[in-house]
């Protein structure tokens, strides 16, 4: 896996309007379903993603072990 932020990829046309959509939709759903759960206000919600953003930054200790175990294995 590469690091994006050094990494030229961009999604087609076809990953836009199928995959990434279809995520983009069930991840918003999944909050909101969540949010009514747990009633808790937005900024809960955005702090939440903040969260999982984190997980998925170049530096993140999630991340590096992805990336040595592809190097690797």
């Amino acid at each position: 896996m590469s690091d994006l932020k050094n990494s030229n990829w961009e999604p087609s046309e076809e990953d836009n309007l199928g995959a990434i959509s279809e995520s983009y939709y069930s991840i918003q759903k999944e909050l909101e379903i969540l949010q009514d759960k747990v009633n808790c206000p937005d900024n809960f919600i955005y702090n939440f993603l903040g969260a999982i953003q984190k997980e998925w930054d170049s530096e993140s200790c999630k991340i590096k072990a992805k990336n040595f175990k592809n190097k690797y294995i």
